[in-house]
């Protein structure tokens, strides 16, 4: 017989408590303690920030309060993320005695286990960027590991209906064409569960449970008194004043997916680009000749003697050249696709 895994299912909670629930368990957990599956799901929507991000720099916090949306810092990194009432979340947590070697060799045990529930429902997935799972070249599951306390942690969801509009409506963007760009993108490079003709996630909790009996021996269970106290008080610190006056982890846009990127320059003239593995998919800009250029660039590497091709064909003045070459650069650094 394998090590026990401890099943919490932790039915409904607030936002808060729900990311409480899994940072203050990961802290209260001892090395020696065995490991932890926690299922649970939101009552409401919220959006929940990456560890590292700025709540100002990535949201539009007006809108947020306007409509009485929480907005929590979770201890995960990665980006930001909307979860509502149609996602189960789970959380896997290691103790020190159980951890995995490293964060990868977390990712590669943990996301096997998920593909093999999947394969259960039907659904062949494949792994992506590393912490993603993706299915019929859409993405399906994203995920992050951080180290609380002395365990490390392994989170997810389980998108069964994803709300494209609630999640876009919270994000601080440059325009309103953005906002639409981003809404086309999202449905074109996502899927949840009803996008596959699978109702709920019933199914899947009974595959990934099964998946668990091949490693471990589940065995319910609840937060013991000390527990409960730790998820209290990891509530009340997810409870104060979001971090605020940085930057966006995507100084000109945001990631979509692995690969993908939607950016937008607004000054004068303003330039969007939406680019995958490095093609441009869509583009746009308020000069004509630009915006022409850009979109005879479409399906095409992006890089700079490409467009400075185009750009001389279509008669640009080699200063304006180079200042569009200079502020798609400036768009793109950072990210795998740079000029």
């Amino acid at each position: 017989m394998g090590p026990t895994l401890k099943i919490y299912e932790a039915g409904w909670q607030n936002p808060y408590r729900l990311h409480a629930i899994y940072t203050g368990l990961a802290n209260s957990l001892r090395d020696n303690d065995t490991p932890w599956l926690i299922t649970v799901r939101s009552d409401c929507g919220h959006i929940a920030l990456g560890a590292s991000q700025y709540a100002d720099a990535e949201l539009d916090l007006a809108c947020c309060r306007a409509r009485n949306i929480p907005v929590i810092q979770r201890p995960l990194g990665g980006g930001t993320v909307w979860v509502d009432q149609y996602q189960l979340c789970l959380f896997l947590i290691f103790p020190k005695a159980y951890s995995p070697r490293s964060h990868a060799a977390l990712f590669d045990h943990c996301l096997e286990l998920l593909r093999e529930a999947y394969k259960e429902i039907g659904l062949q997935v494949e792994r992506k960027g590393g912490q993603d799972l993706w299915c019929k070249d859409r993405k399906i599951l994203g995920s992050g590991a951080p180290t609380i306390g002395q365990s490390m942690v392994f989170g997810a969801s389980i998108l069964e209906s994803f709300d494209v509009k609630n999640f876009v409506s919270c994000l601080n963007m440059p325009s309103l064409d953005f906002k639409s760009w981003l809404e086309t993108a999202i449905t074109e490079n996502m899927a949840d569960l009803r996008f596959f003709g699978i109702n709920g996630s019933t199914h899947f909790i009974s595959a990934l449970r099964k998946a668990c009996q091949t490693i471990w021996v589940p065995q319910k269970a609840s937060p013991d008194t000390q527990q409960c106290e730790a998820i209290v008080n990891a509530e009340h610190e997810l409870r104060e004043p979001l971090d605020t006056d940085g930057k966006r982890m995507v100084s000109g846009g945001i990631k979509v997916r692995h690969g993908t990127y939607l950016l937008e320059d607004p000054s004068d003239p303003a330039i969007r680009v939406l680019l995958s593995n490095g093609r441009v998919v869509r583009a746009a800009c308020t000069d004509k000749t630009i915006g022409k250029i850009l979109r005879l660039c479409i399906d095409h590497h992006v890089d700079a003697l490409s467009l400075e091709c185009q750009a001389r064909k279509q008669g640009l003045s080699k200063d304006k050249v180079e200042l569009v070459i200079a502020r798609l650069k400036h768009l793109c650094r950072g990210l795998e696709c740079s000029l």
